[in-house]
């Protein structure tokens, strides 16, 4: 396998900055239209779906728990497609899964708009709107987490905030120790001067920057909501086309 060259490494990051970013945008539309479900955030549906289930709070329960099938299967789905595309040596393997990403969104979009229109005034959901909207949605993220994973050596998340998280304190502790080694040895300007060449450096700075892009996204649905309704999940299904025109150009995965 060819190494990562630095300008490819560079676009993958953005490209992974752009679709955090969208995730960010897509869970707290969809929060804001489902009442209250997230449809990337498995951890807190699960912990919910378990204490209304406790409580015998069935409708409540299955407002919770129907998110993450329609999440799993988005991921087993991008999975697969990845499996495939990777078996028939396709160059352009996220290009697959991604599709279906920007089909899942479109139908969102489009569901969204003939059940609310273009508005922030979002009425009370039946069951079958309820379901008509989280599926496609939740299953976009699903898809999303599965399509991109690598930038460089580097595993990232895009869906997956908690993850983002964990793996960024340990990269800045090795950070730490690295610097604290380099000065006493080098110097504080040798230190400062070497940092963007370490990996764990760069490391820090990606997933810092994938974590600021998601709590932007969402602050940019929240924001967006309240002008276009759902119509704003029209931005991050453009950055998803746009994804797959840089995978037709230079592939993001191997």
């Amino acid at each position: 396998m060819e190494p990562v060259k630095p300008s490819q490494r560079l676009g993958k990051s953005l490209i992974a900055v752009a679709l955090s970013w969208g995730a960010g945008l897509v869970d707290v539309v969809g929060y804001l239209v489902l009442d209250h479900a997230f449809v990337a955030h498995m951890t807190g549906n699960t912990v919910s779906t378990v204490l209304h289930g406790v409580e015998h709070n069935w409708p409540m329960m299955l407002h919770r728990g129907a998110p993450i099938p329609a999440f799993f299967v988005g991921l087993l789905l991008g999975e697969i497609v990845l499996e495939a595309a990777r078996r028939r040596k396709s160059r352009c393997v996220a290009s697959h899964a991604l599709w279906i990403e920007a089909v899942c969104l479109a139908l969102f979009v489009c569901c969204g708009l003939a059940v609310f229109g273009a508005t922030s005034k979002i009425a009370a959901n039946s069951l079958a709107s309820f379901l008509l909207l989280l599926i496609p949605i939740a299953a976009a993220m699903g898809i999303q987490s599965a399509a991109l994973r690598k930038v460089g050596a580097l595993t990232i998340f895009t869906t997956f905030i908690t993850g983002t998280l964990t793996k960024l304190a340990s990269d800045v502790a090795d950070y730490i120790f690295w610097f604290g080694d380099q000065r006493r040895s080098a110097g504080f300007r040798q230190a400062i001067r070497l940092s963007p060449q370490q990996e764990c450096f760069q490391a820090v700075v990606l997933l810092t920057a994938l974590y600021c892009a998601y709590a932007g996204g969402a602050l940019s649905g929240v924001l967006g909501f309240h002008h276009w309704g759902v119509a704003i999940v029209s931005a991050p299904l453009l950055l998803v086309l746009l994804a797959i025109l840089v995978d037709q150009l230079h592939p993001l995965q191997p």
